[in-house]
Order: structure tokens, then sequence, then C-alpha cells
């Protein structure tokens, strides 16, 4: 019998990243499947948003005056410690968005005119669900979930590296691709090609994520940095000056977002910001707009309230421009919709890559497992449906209880979240019952589900996919289509999953057929 590899020998040394990269890959499977799945519909959460909320469904307003505008936001947010206009895109309309005195947020949709908000349309949407969702988990406590996200972040790095290096056809498997009758061949194929396909992608992806939010979960680190003077990481950072000294809040606010556009060359700001509207010390900001660039700059002009003299325009800093393309390349807010496919392609990668991993993990495994009594590989198949096809479920019942909740009911918003989850248990309680049939069950649910969601669309909003591309309303109509795409494919898949259980127990008949005599 050959001696076992050393450690120090290549084969110990891919041994050792083989275990690695399996065992970091159980341990975060389930997280990386939730991150990468709403972050993948949060390249298009504002199209999410027209879509869940039909009062927005409106032609942009091309102009809008922010004095004209003031009344009715210090009306509707009284004593604020600052309110925002954030100006309408191509992808969203005007927003209006107030921090209270007591923490609260107020947020409103304004109405075509520029002069009106619309009533609270009773949903977090994509913006306010699946955006947050991706680095949060929804838990807010002790930053418990945005610490979680970042040990899913660095546990995606190391599997991409040790990916590359125990693969040693790495480059010939992506060209491979077996339709096989053994499944598990296909699994690990497809999981090959979906690796490297993107592996630039998700490995840009879960480095700028762990970056992004780096002084949140390492706090030590930024006041290492900035031992000397706390208040510089803001100035580095945001460029954040201290408050002028402002006697009234008279100067006109369209001349202030005039000059900022001036400033840069005939960039419109994407939002201008009032802090302490009302107080002596009240002051503007404009702020460079999202869209407009891959690096999403946090590029000021800071104005005196009083008087409409520039406060501050400082020039990025080193920090803050290095800051700002990690913050652009990952939430891919710029006007791009090229790249922006390219995005929501490379996010449905990841979540095939994860899922076919934990597959033939559990493929391999399965009858070893059951001769021994272990649960392990079926308790891995489980995760593995319930984060895939339960999660696409969740998500459907989501839009769907969007669809069929009353828009004036108390608390609809938060009962959205709590359909999405239900369904997500559920989808879990229903694999672990139902084993391998839970796949091609909820493959038909989930084909029947996006049917479901483009009709209640149509018949509650008017808004059939011909309609809404007549209306030049392409976002909603582009998740309508994409809704029955899903279906189809989703169709698709439980009907081959019927073929293949018809040839294998035609397969296992065949063994205890008498042979044909000659």
């Amino acid at each position: 019998m050959a001696a076992p590899a050393q450690p120090d020998e290549p084969g110990g040394v891919r041994l050792a990243l083989n275990w690695l990269h399996t065992w970091f890959g159980l341990l975060s499977c389930l997280l990386l499947l939730v991150i990468f799945w709403t972050g993948t519909l949060a390249v298009f959460d504002w199209e999410i948003d027209r879509w869940m909320k039909p009062a927005t469904r409106f032609t942009a307003p091309t102009e809008m005056s922010i004095d004209a505008f003031r009344p009715v936001a210090e009306a509707s947010a009284p004593g604020a410690e600052f309110w925002q206009v954030q100006f309408a895109t191509d992808r969203a309309p005007a927003e209006f968005y107030a921090q209270l005195n007591d923490g609260a947020h107020f947020y409103r949709t304004i109405g075509p005119d520029g002069l009106t908000l619309l009533p609270d349309q009773g949903t977090y949407g994509g913006t306010q669900f699946f955006y947050p969702y991706h680095f949060t988990l929804n838990i807010g406590f002790a930053n418990i979930g945005l610490i979680l996200c970042a040990f899913a972040g660095i546990m995606m790095m190391v599997l991409c590296v040790s990916g590359v290096i125990i693969h040693r056809r790495i480059f010939a498997d992506f060209f491979t691709f077996r339709k096989s009758q053994k499944s598990q061949r296909s699994v690990l194929d497809l999981h090959n090609l979906t690796g490297v396909l993107a592996l630039p992608f998700h490995f840009v992806i879960s480095l700028s994520g762990v970056a992004l939010f780096s002084a949140m979960y390492l706090p030590t680190a930024q006041e290492a940095v900035f031992a000397s003077d706390p208040t510089a990481f803001d100035q580095n950072y945001f460029s954040r000056p201290a408050a002028g000294e402002a006697g009234q809040n008279s100067a006109s606010l369209d001349v202030m977002a005039e000059e900022a556009a001036r400033r840069w060359d005939g960039v419109w700001p994407g939002h201008l910001r009032i802090y302490y509207p009302g107080d002596a010390n009240s002051y503007v900001e404009a702020r460079w707009p999202l869209h407009g660039s891959l690096a999403a700059r946090y590029h000021s002009i800071w104005f005196d309230a009083a008087t409409g003299d520039v406060i501050a325009a400082p020039q990025p800093s080193a920090a803050s421009a290095g800051y700002a393309v990690l913050w652009g390349l990952h939430v891919v807010q710029f006007d791009h919709l090229t790249i922006r496919w390219l995005y929501f392609l490379s996010g449905l990668a990841g979540c095939v890559l994860i899922a076919t991993g934990l597959l033939f993990w559990s493929q391999s495994r399965r009858k070893r497992h059951a001769k021994t009594g272990k649960k392990g590989a079926e308790i891995v198949a489980v995760i593995a449906i319930g984060g895939t096809t339960g999660l696409i479920l969740a998500t459907l019942a989501f839009l769907i209880s969007n669809r069929l909740l009353p828009l004036d009911m108390e608390g609809r918003a938060t009962l959205e979240t709590w359909c999405f989850h239900a369904v997500w248990l559920a989808a879990f309680a229903h694999a672990g019952v139902r084993r391998g049939a839970a796949w091609r069950e909820q493959w038909i649910a989930i084909a029947i589900g996006g049917v479901v969601a483009v009709a209640l669309n149509a018949v509650t909003t008017g808004d059939a996919i011909p309609v809404a591309i007549a209306r030049g309303q392409w976002g909603v109509a582009g998740i309508d289509i994409m809704l029955l795409l899903g279906s189809f494919l989703a169709i698709a898949a439980a009907w081959r999953m019927r073929s293949s259980q018809v040839r294998t127990r035609e397969g296992h008949a065949k063994k205890f057929l008498p042979a044909e005599k000659s």
C-alpha cells in the first residue's frame, strides 16, 4: 500500500485544499445562496419597486422645482434632522426622504407634478427588502446580519481560490459539459462551468462586499488609523464639513442645484439634502448622482442655507475615490443596461454554482450514508432544495402577496415579509418530508406561482405585458416576462425530473425480469 501523501507534497496540499473547499462550502452554503439570490434580484431593485408599487408607474418628471416643493417637504416632516429630494432618473421617479428627530424615517414617492407626495405604497419593494437583505439578512440587532454576510463573503473568496487550485483541468472543464445518464456527472460539469465562467465576478463581488462595511465589523482598524482625529474618517470618506453659520433658510435650492451642475460640467446632482432645516446652522448638500458613472462617488458640494454661498467643494480624497470604485462595482447603480444584465446573469451563475456543489456532495455520499445510517447527505439535500427552489417560491410569495393584500391594510409591508419567510420555511419542511420528490413538486409550484403573479399584476393594475410595453413601462413588462420565462424553465425542469425518474424505475425493473432466450 502506498504511503499517504505528506502535507508538504503537492498531493497533500491539494487534498487539504479539497477538504477546505468542501467543508467551507458546506458551512456557508445557505448563507451564500441567500446573499447571491437577493443580491441578484437587487440588480433590478428599482424595476421591482415599479412592479410592486403600481401608483409609481408614471413617466418621471423631467423638471422639478425644489423651491416649489419645499413647503410640501416641511409640512410632511416638521422638525426633521434633514430631508432630501432624490431626483428622477430613467429607472425611478423622484423620491422624498426625511429623518425625523425621534429616529424614525419618512419616505414617499413624489408625484408626476413634482408638488405632491403619493400615499404610502405599503411595501418595501426591491430597494428596501431585497437590496438590504443581501447584506443584512433582515437582522439588524448588533449588526449580526452584516457580520454573517461578511463571514460568507470571506468564505466565498476562499472557495474561489481553493476551487481553482484543486481543479487541475479547470480550463478544459470550462468547455466540458457531459449530458450523461448519471446526473452526478452532469452536476459536477455544471458546477465547474459556472465556477470558471463567472470566477472574476464571484471574487470581486465578494471582496468588495466584505470591504464596503469593514468599518462596522472591524471598528478597531478605523480607530487605529484615525486615532489622533476620529472625525477624520468621515472627512476622508465622505468629505462632510461642519455646519456653516446660517441665519435663515431663505436661499434658493434650485439655484444651489444649478450651481452644483455648473461646477460638474452639466451633471445634475443625484440628490439635494437640507440639514437641520429651520435651524440657524442649516446647510445644504448637493451630491454627485450614482447613475452617472461606474464609481459611486461621494462627491458633494456644500452650501450655506441662508445665503446660498458655497461652504465647501472638496475634491474626493484617495480613500473616498477607492471606496467609490468598490461601492460602484458592487451596487451597480450606473446606467448601463448590458453590464446590468451581465451582473444579473453572473449572480444567477453564482446561485447555480453553490446549488450544484451541494447536489454533488449529497449525491456522491447518498448511498454510503444510507448504508452507515448517517444523515449528512439527507440534510445537505434538504438545504439544497430549500435554498434554491424554496427561496424562489418565497420570492414568488412575496410578489403574489403584494398583489393580493389591500393597499390600506395596516402593517402590509411587514406582512409581505412574513409571507416570504413563512413560505421559505414551509419549503424546507416540505423538502424534509417529501425528500427526492420535493424537487419536482417545488418546480411545479414555481411554474404555477410565476404565472399567477403575472396574471394578478394584469388583473389588479391593468398593466398586462402588451399594455405596459405600449406605455413605455419596460421595467414592469420585463419583470412579467422574466416571471413567465422562469415558469417555463421550472416546468421544463419538472418534466426532465419526471422522465429521469421513469427511466430509473424502468432500469430497476429490468434487473428483475427473466432473461430472454436466444
